[in-house]
């Protein structure tokens, strides 16, 4: 697929869900593939039955921080505690975190604090139509990353743009 489309290996991200992991046994397979610099996320962790060994049985680059955990962050003492140790956790462990369904200022400045590196969510863009999607990349690609006009997202600065993401995804620097 690489060679077909051009696409260089690390802008492609394959996310794992625990439940798939439970069920996959060839490791080997997979570490083919991030040598290859092809990224692994686990996708809405800490959601399924996984044991904690499998952060380094898989040759993760990142864990993707379940919604369900984000969006009560800021009212739930014990929400907050989990993901805090989750991103602690994951950092120790030389993974990136990205947090998935911020939709508040709040939940982001929570997020940011705790040193979480990305967050999605509609507080930064909404899912768009295939056709919207891929004008948005066109347009991106010409007129580059730092486009000082583009003001519409500003309301979160520390989470920053990276060429090729999706909308509604954040990185923080």
């Amino acid at each position: 697929m690489l060679q077909a489309t051009g696409l260089p290996a690390g802008t492609l991200e394959l996310e794992i869900t625990e439940n798939v992991a439970l069920n996959f046994e060839d490791t080997e397979v997979l570490q083919k593939l991030r040598d290859k610099g092809i990224m692994l996320a686990f996708d809405d962790f800490g959601t399924g039955y996984a044991s904690l060994s499998y952060l380094t049985r898989f040759p993760l680059a990142r864990i993707k921080i379940d919604r369900s955990f984000v969006a009560k962050i800021t009212d739930d003492a014990g929400d907050a505690a989990i993901v805090r140790s989750l991103i602690a956790m994951a950092h120790n462990l030389g993974l990136e975190v990205i947090a998935e369904g911020v939709e508040t200022r709040a939940q982001a400045e929570f997020l940011l604090k705790e040193h979480c590196q990305e967050a999605q969510g509609f507080l930064y863009g909404r899912p768009l139509p295939a056709a919207e999607f891929e004008a948005l990349l066109r347009s991106r690609r010409v007129a580059g990353p730092e486009r000082a006009s583009d003001t519409r997202n500003s309301h979160s600065p520390k989470f920053q743009r990276r060429v090729g993401k999706a909308p509604g995804r954040r990185h923080y620097s």
